[in-house]
């Protein structure tokens, strides 16, 4: 059943030397007849059958990392990234590209030569979004990149101000319920997976929140924490500091399932509003066309690192639920939960810019 959307409003945040004679005898004829069959015989013979291709890898790969060093995008990379080189034997270099919500290093990685050494480490999540909204980007996600492997799903929190009166999920609901329109809600971002979370609590739930979208993680949670938004959305590796000190209340985890390293919390679909869930994590992409030995080397690899317990361990206490899966059910993820998103975007009226 089609759900539309309450009247919303959203606010803007604040403001050479030349060769002797050749001599030929006739001993020297076979030879020189050989060696002109030669390079004619390789001429006329198939693509590929003069000679192999070099193994990959047999240089340097370029991980490129969507979002600025620090992030957890970034975090992850570089670990990830070390252990690849090592299981590969080239060294593999990290390269970040930031910026539109990852979207530049995916158009960067989508331009690249299809051959294995320009890779895209992303969150998902704003791909299946660009994808779902056709958004007029450099290159199309479901198009332009090869979907190898992924790493996981990263933990999303709630975060609510501590000097607020709802300490719980259902609480913040009620309230919102209460006091429609009173309530401010912080995102990364317009058209990204923390505004289409907060779309569908205000279209599911019946909320009448305002949201309000901020150019990145820091700048929403300076005005959290400066008391201008009552509530904002973070990665767990994010906003344990300021859950640490009390500055920051965590009432819920947006992912569609609880967080190992949270248990307690709930989801906002289990306890506040149902259907409303935020799917994102970390995968590895490459450039459309890419030889199907190189994604599956690259995924068996990957596979393999986040089997590793030091490795599932680490992740998982970030944030990052270790998911390791072949290409083909990483790309069959992608397609079922465009579709969803699809139908969120287009019977809301969201606008995505």
């Amino acid at each position: 059943m089609t759900q539309s959307l309450p009247g919303v409003r959203r606010a803007s945040p604040p403001p050479v030397a030349a060769e002797a004679p050749l001599r030929l005898t006739r001993r020297a004829l076979p030879g020189l007849a050989a060696a002109t069959a030669a390079p004619a015989a390789a001429m006329l013979a198939p693509r590929g059958a003069a000679a192999a291709d070099p193994p990959w890898p047999n240089r340097p790969i370029t991980l490129v990392v969507s979002y600025p060093p620090g992030a957890i995008t970034d975090t992850v990379g570089r670990r990830v990234g070390e252990r690849m080189s090592v299981a590969l034997g080239v060294p593999v270099v990290i390269e970040n590209r930031g910026g539109a919500g990852g979207n530049v290093a995916a158009a960067y990685v989508a331009r690249a030569r299809p051959d294995g050494y320009t890779l895209l480490i992303t969150n998902y999540g704003n791909l299946l979004i660009a994808g779902a909204a056709d958004l007029r980007l450099d290159f199309h996600p479901e198009r332009d990149l090869t979907p190898i492997a992924m790493i996981g799903p990263m933990t999303v929190v709630m975060l609510v101000r501590p000097d607020r009166p709802y300490r719980t999920i259902e609480e913040f609901v009620a309230y919102v319920r209460a006091n429609p329109g009173k309530v401010n809600f912080a995102s990364v971002g317009i058209g990204s997976s923390y505004h289409l979370l907060i779309e569908q609590m205000i279209g599911f739930g019946r909320l009448d929140m305002v949201h309000v979208p901020y150019r990145g993680g820091a700048a929403a949670m300076t005005d959290f924490l400066g008391g201008r938004v009552d509530a904002t959305l973070a990665t767990l590796l994010f906003a344990r500091p300021y859950m640490n000190d009390n500055r920051a209340r965590a009432i819920a985890v947006a992912n569609a399932e609880r967080s190992p390293v949270l248990s307690d919390l709930p989801t906002v679909s289990e306890k506040g509003v149902p259907g409303a869930r935020l799917v994102d994590g970390l995968c590895i992409m490459g450039p459309a066309g890419l030889p199907a030995q190189v994604v599956t080397r690259v995924n068996a690899v990957v596979q393999n690192i986040l089997r590793q317990p030091d490795m599932a361990a680490w992740l998982t206490g970030e944030g990052v639920v270790p998911r390791p899966a072949p290409p083909e059910a990483f790309a069959a993820m992608m397609r079922e939960e465009a579709e969803p998103l699809r139908r969120l975007i287009r019977e809301n009226n969201i606008r995505l810019e």
